[in-house]
């Protein structure tokens, strides 16, 4: 209990001036399609690499992240560089490969999400086929009704719903008739 303690306050203390000094790296995990044997797109992965402690892996940060609210800022980050790698990706020559970025309870719940990942596409010139958000289930449990609203304005807006952990929580048929998912994972 003391050394998760420890480990708690470490991470608390550290996560802001980590995201200053760019310790949080984005990667990107392909996705392929099974008929063409071609990457389909990718999703975004944050790792947090210390520069005493090396990698810290999300299962040791992401939870004291959303507990505190510091979650908002990373996902913003992440969202951030992922938009950043497709415009380059573009400019380079090449076919526009969506990436899947998290959304957390938070991000949800923000009244003005829709004009925060707006303005980033704006600033990459990028359109909304370019960004798949991924949610969780566990994120419905807690105002059904808003989240419900909220995914049907940013599908409204072009962007592409994914339910991530599906079947791993609180899951029901139900949940998958009031919700418009495009992709359950």
């Amino acid at each position: 209990i003391r050394q998760k303690l420890l480990d708690e306050q470490f991470i608390l203390s550290n996560m802001k001036s980590a995201l200053t000094n760019k310790e949080f790296i984005v990667y990107f995990q392909p996705k392929f399609d099974l008929v063409t044997k071609k990457i389909c797109s990718a999703e975004a992965l944050v790792r947090w690499i210390h520069p005493e402690k090396g990698m810290i892996t999300p299962d040791q940060f992401i939870q004291a992240f959303e507990n505190n609210g510091f979650i908002t800022e990373l996902d913003l980050y992440v969202w951030d560089e992922s938009c950043k790698w497709i415009r380059s990706w573009i400019d380079r020559g090449n076919s526009p490969i969506p990436i899947s970025i998290n959304m957390s309870r938070a991000d949800i719940y923000n009244p003005n999400i829709d004009k925060l990942l707006l303005s980033l596409l704006r600033k990459y010139k990028l359109d909304p086929s370019h960004i798949y958000l991924e949610i969780t289930e566990s994120a419905y449990t807690e105002n059904s009704e808003q989240m419900i609203e909220v995914i049907y304005q940013l599908k409204k807006l072009g962007f592409l719903i994914e339910m991530d952990d599906f079947g791993s929580g609180y899951s029901s048929l139900n949940m998958l008739s009031e919700l418009p998912i495009d992709v359950i994972k």
